[in-house]
């Protein structure tokens, strides 16, 4: 008997076809469902558990957005995934504030999906299905990080919420976010954590969702010193948008044989007056503390703003 039941929802044939063969690929215990509609997907909802819905936003009739809505109402422990060609700021804060579990921006790797829903559904598994829709979630920061391509950056959140390490990671495609709840003053803060992909091509979309960051953080790579030495570059990218946001400095890779020394990257972060930090992802060494600091400049930040916090949805225990 199949015990993981996953529907996707998609009214262009060929993207439904190839998202169900990939997802195939995870083994034998998934079932995969396709319809071509919101309006089918609520009556699968209302005849099927499902543990997890992987939908289309732009559809004809009802898009993905209201069919996660009605299913908020009538299937809250149903994890849901937002896809979408038309990605906008707008798009992204309706997901967050119905708790969807990951919005992404098409295109992007197959791989990339398959692995959004294993992280989905060991979220499921662990008993951390989203809150009713009546509860109300933590306040969530929206934090980004910035820097070269392969320097680390969405393995070290990946790190930080399953506490895994992942060697071989497909390039970011455009932006993807990530959720994290972290406890900080006896209080539970949600970070939105926004991976900005670091190849050139993506440079106008990743200028677009900088804004909101209460906090970013700088990568670099120091087994790779052009990725140090281009980090100027990208301080004077997130200035050009985000004048008075905060910065944290982060050197990555420190498992590997070193090109940059953790003087120069302190030295570098002490001339901007910012904090630096090191991490391995392999190893787990200062990862924590790269997200703590970040949820701490964020939480000033947002405070110093009279912002309004945001909210969205639940992640996976980062332990």
């Amino acid at each position: 008997m199949k015990s993981k039941r996953i529907l996707i929802v998609e009214d262009e044939a060929t993207g439904a076809f190839l998202m169900k063969e990939a997802l195939a690929e995870l083994g034998d215990d998934f079932e995969i469902g396709v319809v071509g509609s919101g309006e089918e997907a609520l009556r699968e909802a209302e005849q099927r558990r499902w543990d997890l819905i992987v939908t289309d936003h732009r559809m004809p009739g009802m898009t993905g957005l209201e069919l996660i809505r009605s299913l908020r109402a009538r299937a809250p422990d149903t994890l849901t995934i937002l896809v979408t060609a038309y990605g906008s700021e707008e798009i992204q804060q309706a997901a967050e504030q119905l708790r969807v579990f990951r919005y992404m921006t098409k295109p992007f790797p197959l791989n990339a999906l398959k692995q959004v829903v294993q992280d989905a559904l060991a979220l499921k598994q662990n008993g951390g299905a989203p809150p009713p829709a009546d509860s109300e979630p933590p306040a969530a920061l929206k934090v980004t990080l910035g820097g070269e391509g392969n320097v680390g950056k969405t393995t070290l959140i990946r790190r930080l919420c399953t506490g895994e390490f992942e060697a071989a990671r497909v390039m970011t495609i455009g932006v993807d976010f990530h959720l994290y709840d972290i406890e900080r003053d006896n209080r539970v803060t949600r970070l939105i954590v926004w991976d900005v992909s670091g190849q050139e091509q993506f440079a106008f979309t990743r200028r677009a969702f900088y804004r909101g960051s209460k906090a970013v953080g700088l990568v670099y790579d120091v087994s790779r010193r052009d990725t140090f030495d281009r980090l100027p570059d990208w301080r004077d990218e997130i200035r050009g948008i985000l004048p008075s946001v905060p910065l944290v400095v982060v050197g990555n890779k420190i498992d590997l044989e070193r090109q940059v020394s953790a003087e120069e990257g302190a030295a570098l972060a002490s001339r901007w007056g910012v904090p630096f930090f090191e991490t391995s992802c392999l190893t787990g060494t200062g990862v924590c503390e790269v997200f703590a600091a970040l949820a701490d400049a964020a939480a000033r930040y947002g405070r110093s703003k009279n912002s309004s916090p945001t909210f969205a949805p639940k992640s996976i225990d980062g332990k």
